[in-house]
């Protein structure tokens, strides 16, 4: 018996609009993550959006409808861990909405560059969930991890809201 999944899709560079759009009008279940970028122009602020994971789409299908997914305008490939799909946990697909939803001003970045302490939201529209305070100085981001994915999303959350879970280590 099989499921419906959510599965990580790489496009083409530049084709994530099209390979959503194809998708919805095909009836799947699709989500493209988008983040807000605000830019002065002038004295007005001009909005636009870009995916907040570069050639990355969302499916939400069945293994079996992967086949039609993968005849699709924009398509490159599958995302894997080995040599099995990467399934995306639904948990994980609320998470990236739940952020995007409440905070403008988030980017993506991939988890191996992501260095810090583990620790805990304890307040706020992330309460309960848990992330890296990335090292530095000042305001710093929480590191919100996307399994599966290599890809962590960068949230500036106020340092208010968290507290560590581990220790720091000596140096």
């Amino acid at each position: 018996m099989h499921y419906y999944r959510w599965y990580a899709v790489y496009t083409h560079d530049h084709s994530e609009n099209i390979l959503f759009e194809h998708l919805s009008a095909k009836g799947y279940d699709v989500y493209l993550p988008r983040r807000t970028i605000r830019t002065m122009v002038g004295i007005k602020t001009k909005t636009t959006y870009e995916p907040l994971f570069k050639s990355h789409v969302f499916v939400r299908t069945l293994p079996e409808g992967l086949q039609q997914v993968k005849l699709a305008p924009g398509f490159s490939h599958l995302i894997r861990n080995g040599n099995y799909l990467a399934a995306i946990p639904e948990t994980h697909i609320v998470k990236i909405k739940t952020i995007l939803y409440h905070y403008d001003d988030v980017t993506s970045l991939a988890n191996n560059l992501v260095n810090g302490a583990t620790v805990a939201v304890i307040n706020g529209p992330l309460k309960g969930m848990t992330g890296i305070l990335v090292d530095g100085e000042g305001a710093r981001p929480i590191a919100m991890e996307v399994g599966q994915l290599g890809r962590s999303i960068m949230v500036p959350v106020p340092m208010g809201s968290v507290v560590r879970t581990e220790l720091p280590t000596p140096a």
